[in-house]
């Protein structure tokens, strides 16, 4: 059996292709809540898997490869910068021809970019030259343009391409190294016309205290600090310019408009922040794009997918220093998309191309997502349901499922679909119509509901209160009483805390109060409306959010106390906790009505959701400081330094807690791993 495994490995590897289907790296669909919801990510199935690489030989071989250009007959450019040449390959990744690599003016020296039009123009960045060739579709060299020497370019200005792209008027983007200023952009005729897409230097609050503090003698002395330079610039068939920056990770992906404008400093979240190694982006025709992250990441995702208005999809591939495997990378500096979406990716420490192709999950995925982007619901229904056939975790499917259902009448069906896709937004306007007609249908059962609900309370229960009070046990009694004073407590601070001041209640009332506070706690975490609290229930944990509810309540009365007693406060420990539970009060009687209203309003209306809750914190506070000012006996200025010294004690608390922890947490730690040792070794 021993001399068998190593044949069955040898056969194996003959046929690579039929031993596994699996790919080398991992891929992640990742999951945007548009509430609470948060990002996720989950595993998921493969979108691409790795297809064809090409390496050459001899003189066909690449060296430091810097730039790849995918052009719309899907022939691919690489500027092969250690050869001093521009490669040719044709769709399928054959050799086709070299350029720039021969004699005369059209000789190239370390070109770091290419750039093809339609028309098959090609345009490199001939770093060595310090200038931008160009070629016919043929390879036969026409122009150069050098740095402009008129216009309003600075004479100091150092210029030195490294990556073009040009729109359809045939304005050229140009990379140039060193250049803070931003892009350099430069019409046909190679006039400087100014820079574009700069980014913004990064100030430290040290900066700014400095700027506020120091003379202008002492700034001119400060070493100027100039903002990152762009390192790589696309071009869609929009006429968006997208730029990249590395060594950020703010701003680290721009795209522009023809005026400049970040299209994608409207999204709520920060998409590119997770690297500050961008190396590239390719867009497709449906103006999806393709984000290259050269960085060696622990998750591992070297491409990331984004739809068109910068939300990530996906993210897969691996980088790592010594790839074992192919279609992992080393150091990948180009990404481009051909006509049938395969992705390639060019590695200058291996000098190669990689090329992954989109699986038959990926192809339903994306082209249902292209429709659902804009707006053509019933037209990805078909792809959606094939989607959720292969997985059913991806949320994006059910938002396209429910605006299918919305647009079908399906109220019902669309706002459970948005229930599971954690799509507040769309499940508000669904249930917005629901709503509308649930109120139209019922209107008279409404209203006759609430007249039997006032007559019930206005004709019986209101009898049958005062009959039972007259019977209950004194015990009881004092609860309700007590109870009651805590209600008028609300409306009438001064006098109720002055009623309890030295008084001792009955620990019912007490922990009555505590679970009640607890009770509409736990309503809100589990009962307030989807709209406003789109969360997974079965996340939740009660007992750690109900712990993190109480303890600032407990450090109040502790801290309170303590710092009153040292202030000869008046007030005793149980003085302080009881004016104080009943200083939360207006949470108990106002909180349930805000989770009514959640499940009753829309997004639109919230600002009434909102209002109640502040209105019930702000309520709170100002019992608290009443109580702290009754029980204590202070005057008003006295009072307000005393609440503010037990907020600093609070803080200090927690502090202590968490260092507390910490420090037990390592001490069991180690003694857990000395009796490891002991036990294994001993």
């Amino acid at each position: 059996m021993a001399r068998f495994v190593p044949t069955l490995l040898a056969v194996l590897l003959l046929f690579p292709e039929y031993a596994s289907a699996w790919q080398p790296y991992d891929t992640f669909y990742v999951s945007h809540g548009t509430g609470g919801a948060g990002t996720r990510t989950y595993w998921m199935q493969d979108v691409y898997t790795v297809g064809t690489t090409i390496v050459g030989k001899d003189g066909q071989a690449m060296k430091q490869p810097s730039d790849l250009f995918v052009a719309p007959d899907d022939r691919l450019f690489v500027a092969d910068k250690g050869n001093d040449r521009v490669i040719e390959y044709n769709r399928e990744g054959r050799w086709t021809r070299s350029i720039g690599d021969g004699e005369g003016d059209g000789a190239l020296k370390a070109p770091e970019g290419v750039f093809v039009r339609p028309d098959g123009t090609i345009y490199v960045a001939d770093t060595g030259h310090q200038r931008i060739a160009v070629f016919a579709a043929d390879g036969t060299f026409l122009q150069a343009f050098g740095k402009p020497e008129e216009g309003l370019m600075p004479p100091s200005y150092f210029f030195m391409p490294t990556k073009v792209s040009v729109d359809a008027r045939g304005v050229m983007y140009i990379v140039s190294k060193g250049s803070y200023q931003g892009l350099v952009r430069m019409d046909g005729k190679g006039e400087f016309t100014g820079f574009f897409g700069g980014n913004r230097t990064a100030g430290t609050w040290l900066d700014r205290l400095k700027r506020t503090v120091f003379t202008k003698e002492q700034l001119a002395k400060e070493e100027l600090k100039r903002p990152p330079e762009p390192s790589n610039a696309t071009i869609d068939d929009g006429g968006y310019v997208y730029v990249t920056t590395t060594g950020v990770t703010a701003d680290a992906v721009k795209k522009l408009t023809a005026g400049g404008v970040n299209r994608f400093t409207r999204l709520k979240t920060a998409p590119f922040a997770e690297s500050d190694q961008i190396a590239d982006v390719a867009t497709d025709g449906r103006d999806f794009f393709y984000v290259l992250d050269r960085k060696e990441n622990t998750w591992d995702g070297m491409i990331s997918i984004y739809s068109p208005g910068g939300t990530q999809l996906f993210a897969f591939g691996r980088v790592r220093k010594e790839p074992q495997q192919r279609g992992v990378l080393s150091y990948p500096v180009g990404i481009g998309i051909d006509s049938r979406h395969r992705l390639w990716v060019l590695d200058s420490d291996q000098g190669l191309l990689q090329a992954y192709d989109r699986t038959e999950f990926g192809d339903a995925v994306l082209t249902a997502a292209a429709d659902y982007y804009v707006g053509d619901y019933e037209k990805s229904e078909q792809n959606w349901n094939k989607v959720m056939s292969y997985n059913e975790l991806i949320g994006l499917a059910y938002s396209g499922m429910g605006e299918i259902a919305a647009k079908q009448g399906r109220t019902k069906d669309a706002m459970e679909a948005f229930r599971i896709a954690y799509d507040n937004e769309r499940y508000s306007d669904a249930y917005w119509t629901y709503r509308l007609e649930w109120i139209q249908s019922d209107l008279g059962y409404i209203a006759g509901a609430v007249a039997l609900a006032w007559a019930l309370y206005r004709f019986v229960l209101r009898r049958f209160a005062g009959r039972a009070s007259k019977v209950v046990p004194a015990s009881v009694g004092r609860v309700g009483r007590e109870l009651r004073d805590a209600w008028r407590t609300m409306f009438h601070p001064f006098d109720g805390f002055y009623r309890i001041k030295g008084r001792k209640l009955s620990s019912f009332t007490l922990l009555a109060i505590v679970l009640l506070l607890v009770g509409v706690k736990t309503a809100s975490l589990y009962w307030t409306g989807f709209i406003f609290h789109p969360y997974n229930l079965d996340r939740i944990k009660p007992v750690s959010e109900i712990a993190r509810f109480l303890a600032p309540l407990a450090a109040w009365v502790v801290a309170n106390y303590l710092v009153s007693t040292v202030k000869d406060g008046e007030g005793r420990f149980r003085d302080v906790l009881q004016s104080s539970l009943f200083a939360l009060m207006p949470y108990i009687a106002l909180m349930p009505l805000s989770i009514a209203l959640s499940r009753l309003l829309v997004l639109e209306e919230g600002i009434l959701v909102s209002s109640l809750a502040t209105l019930t914190w702000l309520w709170s506070g100002a019992l608290l400081l009443v109580s702290s000012q009754v029980v204590h006996n202070f005057e008003f200025v006295e009072n307000v330094k005393n609440s503010a010294i037990t907020v600093v004690a609070i803080g200090i608390l927690f502090l202590f807690a968490a260092v507390t922890t910490g420090l037990t947490y390592n001490v069991s730690d180690f003694i857990y791993q000395l009796y490891k040792e002991a036990t294994v070794f001993g």
